[in-house]
């Protein structure tokens, strides 16, 4: 079993303080526990993880026309990219704007990208600005949806 030092403790707060930046309110830090939520389950490669972030029919975009709907596509399709392209990938990011349009529901936008396998900065390639559709369900925040597009030295227009 470990144990955690004070030390430990206050690196983890300064840590947290640091992601949630000028997000200080505590109905802000419990809306950005989500995206936390995402990124520990991606550090495991742990597809059903990431699933379970999502509602039962939540949505995720991503670049390369990849459009997945329902925990169930979700899964499949996170499995398959931790398997391929994505195995010991991590993901990384930070909030820059946290929306409330009702008390269960909240739009987050964060930068941020995939870490590849031992590295700790993102390569231009892959860092992402990212739209997180959040709501309030039983007490726990979902993602209803999800999409990011590549953004920096990365991002490509496309007409």
């Amino acid at each position: 079993m470990s144990t955690s030092t004070s030390q430990d403790v206050a690196g983890k707060n300064d840590a947290l303080d640091a992601y949630y930046g000028q997000f200080t309110s505590d109905k802000e830090k419990e809306a950005l526990g989500l995206p936390l939520r995402l990124v520990a389950a991606w550090s495991r490669n742990d597809a059903a993880g990431i699933a379970e972030v999502f509602t039962e029919d939540g949505i995720m975009i991503l670049p390369g026309d990849v459009f997945k709907k329902g925990r169930d596509e979700v899964l499949a399709f996170m499995a398959a990219a931790f398997a391929g392209p994505f195995k010991g990938t991590g993901v990384t990011g930070r909030p820059v704007d946290v929306r409330f349009v009702a008390d269960d529901v909240a739009l987050i936008r964060t930068h941020g990208g995939i870490l590849a396998p031992g590295e700790t900065e993102i390569a231009p390639e892959l860092a992402v600005r990212s739209t997180w559709v959040t709501v309030k369900r039983n007490g726990k925040w979902q993602l209803a949806a999800y999409q990011n597009s590549p953004r920096g030295e990365g991002a490509t227009l496309r007409w």
